[in-house]
């Protein structure tokens, strides 16, 4: 199953457990607020390096950022989205999720999945890790990226396979960061072989970092994964969650 929505406090964004279609991008006045702390991550691949700014480059326009943060804040939208659009448009990945986030949710703009698919992908390929979460959702949903026609059977089945392998993708690199819902939903994806080859130790490996997340349910997919390994593949996950874990979590 695939995992429902936190407590809002957490600051995390989940599928809903109610519509698997649809995927739960936390409010916006939730998300942004711890968001403004120092480094900005780079992604060829899912690794966090510190961009280094001189005087011929052009830094993102925070000014505009922060008047749109306060702006949303107020429940001004229609400022909120022209400031966070000028941010976004620097280059800024803060305010390109911001952006995303309404687009989806349809906060203070009209809903636009297409709009939420290009300010999503934007961050994320920043390395914004919950744009890289939501982006995942995205494609495993198949929303955004192509005419709604697409979403409906049977076209939705000609993209799903290559829609599922890019939500691998994206997942795999937010749960890199150790992001819980991330793995989570990749555990679940071994699991039935959405995307990839079905691959139970893997899952069991997924789900075990999920658990030490204390994401919702994955205590009930660890355990139950746990009970259809043979011993072998026990010893088998046991060992990849522990090079998993020395690899990113020192």
């Amino acid at each position: 199953m695939i995992n429902p929505i936190h407590d809002l406090a957490q600051s995390q964004t989940h599928f809903s457990r109610q519509n698997k279609d649809r995927f739960y991008l936390l409010k916006l006045l939730l998300m942004v607020s711890g968001l403004l702390i120092g480094s900005v991550f780079l992604t060829t691949k899912a690794s966090a390096q510190i961009q280094i700014a001189d005087e011929n480059i052009e830094l993102p326009d925070y000014k505009a950022y922060e008047t749109g943060l306060d702006a949303a804040y107020a429940g001004d939208y229609v400022t909120a989205l022209r400031e966070f659009t000028i941010a976004a448009d620097a280059g800024l990945h803060l305010a390109q999720y911001n952006l995303g986030v309404m687009y989806y949710t349809g906060e203070g703009v009209a809903q636009d999945y297409a709009l939420a698919f290009k300010w999503t992908r934007m961050a994320a390929e920043q390395g914004h890790i919950n744009a890289q979460f939501n982006l995942g959702t995205l494609y495993y949903n198949g929303l955004g990226m192509r005419s709604s026609l697409f979403t409906h059977w049977p076209l939705s089945l000609i993209f799903q396979q290559s829609n599922f392998e890019e939500a691998v993708k994206w997942y795999g690199y937010a749960a890199e960061y150790d992001h819980g819902e991330a793995q989570y939903n990749l555990a679940t994806m071994y699991e039935k072989g959405e995307g990839v080859a079905q691959d139970l130790i893997k899952a069991h490996m997924w789900a075990r970092l999920a658990f030490d997340n204390e994401v919702p349910d994955a205590t009930l997919l660890y355990n139950s994964l746990t009970a259809r390994l043979t011993s072998a593949q026990r010893e088998e996950a046991g060992r990849v969650y522990a090079q998993w874990v020395l690899e990113f979590r020192g």
